[in-house]
């Protein structure tokens, strides 16, 4: 196969209306990047009114979050940051997060580069 025969097309992957029109009450991932050669991973994460992510460490890269809907709090090692329609985030590398979603519930586009899967492999040489 030439390279060019692998190259993949831009393409339409949903439409935002159509994803929040899930109830307000979800909680989790509501949407998904899903080509499996792809560079980044995506999705949509809904928190339903009053509940939270625990707080927790990041993963090993650097995440950007949009909210898309609703509002609350992102709890950081640092400060408190309120959430609502249309902020924007940048979650640094391995940083400590907690997010409560408000009384409305909290929905938000979240990008990262894709996180590398378990590999089976040797380990290293020793000396």
């Amino acid at each position: 196969m030439t390279e060019e025969t692998n190259k993949q097309l831009p393409q339409l992957v949903g439409e935002v209306a159509d994803v929040l029109s899930a109830p307000a009450d979800a909680s989790g991932s509501i949407w998904k990047l899903e080509p499996h050669t792809r560079g980044l991973d995506c999705n949509i994460i809904s928190i339903a009114p009053g509940e939270e992510i625990a707080r927790h460490e990041g993963p090993d890269l650097d995440v950007v979050i949009v909210v898309l809907d609703g509002s609350g709090v992102l709890e950081t090692e640092g400060e408190a940051i309120s959430l609502n329609d249309g902020s924007l985030v940048w979650l640094p590398k391995l940083s400590v997060r907690r997010f409560v979603a408000g009384e409305n519930g909290l929905r938000y586009f979240s990008v990262h580069t894709r996180k590398r899967g378990l590999q089976i492999g040797r380990p290293p040489a020793r000396d």
